[in-house]
């Protein structure tokens, strides 16, 4: 089956030219957003999505009509390709894997690289920030903050040299687990 999708980023342009090319491309069924292409949730592609089926083949405008990031772009085009969904570009041909030809392939497999070179590139970036924010004292690392600072870690430490509370008393006062507390009294 031949199913089309067309995106229009407002409700005020008007999707007809992309309509029509897809109906001219075969499409039995088409979706359409009328959203910005910035995320891949959006409702008509979700439905399209969940619509393919292997053997099925995806029409669309343009690339950008997918989406506006390649690397999302690039990651639904595999997943359709690993599920054996083939997909048809009408603007540019060279993006068209219902041809078993060189040029087509060759071009999937351009697609498979720029998606590898688009994540080490976002890796590195954040490699680069979070050296940048270690070197400015701003980097907070991973994880959940701490409950309790070092004074309040103190203070209980002294609360359980004394003995005089029970430990329900101590995690309601400091507003810790039983486990915590567990866990800081063996620390000392």
């Amino acid at each position: 089956m031949i199913i089309g999708y067309a995106r229009v980023s407002t409700t005020d342009q008007n999707p007809q030219t992309q309509i029509e090319a897809i109906r001219g491309a075969g499409a039995e069924k088409i979706f359409l957003d009328r959203q910005s292409g910035k995320s891949l949730d959006r409702p008509e592609f979700q439905k399209m999505k969940e619509t393919l089926l292997p053997g099925d083949t995806l029409v669309f405008y343009k690339l950008d009509r997918i989406g506006r990031s390649l690397l999302d772009v690039l990651n639904f085009l595999q997943s359709l390709s690993k599920d054996g969904v083939l997909f048809r570009s009408i603007s540019e041909p060279m993006l068209d894997s219902t041809k078993n030809d060189p040029l087509s392939k060759a071009m999937q497999g351009m697609l498979a690289v720029f998606g590898e070179l688009e994540r080490n590139i976002i890796r590195e970036r954040v490699r680069e920030g979070v050296a940048i924010a270690k070197a400015q004292g701003k980097f907070k690392g991973r994880g959940r903050p701490k409950r309790l600072g070092v004074l309040d870690i103190d203070g209980l430490k002294t609360e359980i040299k004394i003995g005089e509370r029970t430990v329900t008393d101590l995690c309601k006062k400091f507003k810790i687990s039983k486990s915590t507390y567990y866990r800081l009294k063996e620390v000392n």
